[in-house]
């Protein structure tokens, strides 16, 4: 019996069962990348929040100190660290973000398979970053302008 003649024979049950245990684990494949990339995303986000909080805490530290001492003049060290851990921050979030949609285009350009479960229609990670990024411009702005806190 030739290969042409073989491929063209009905499948029998298990062939059938073992080809559908194989699309299964290929769309979980598909998932688990995905949620992956979620979680690679979220590190991103620990990892610049903390860069803000602690940012901010600088900043907001030594201009406490200086209105509690009225003649003490800090340098300029510490408000420019600060400052510059919240940069560090949001410029954290923007390649990671990238990466990530980058990441989904990519599975999504290698063949998802029809009938694929949608997980989600809107990425939390990808809104709680976008919240993110203007909470980090708000403070870098707020911060530069010397607004009260």
């Amino acid at each position: 019996m030739s290969e042409i003649e073989k491929s063209q024979m009905p499948l029998n049950n298990q062939q059938k069962e073992a080809a559908k245990t194989l699309r299964d684990l290929e769309i979980l494949a598909i998932v688990r990348t995905r949620f992956s990339s979620e979680r690679s995303l979220m590190a991103w986000i620990r990892t610049s929040v903390s860069l803000f909080t602690f940012g901010f805490s600088i900043t907001q530290f030594f201009s406490y100190l200086e209105n509690q001492q009225k003649g003490t003049q800090f340098s300029e060290g510490p408000y420019l660290l600060g400052l510059a851990l919240i940069c560090l921050g949001i410029l954290s979030l923007v390649p990671a973000v990238i990466q990530h949609v980058g990441r989904l285009k990519r599975a999504k350009e290698l063949g998802i398979p029809m009938g694929m479960p949608i997980i989600s229609r809107f990425s939390l990670p990808i809104w709680a970053t976008v919240a993110l990024l203007v909470i980090g411009f708000t403070t870098f702005i707020g911060i530069l302008l010397n607004w009260p806190v």
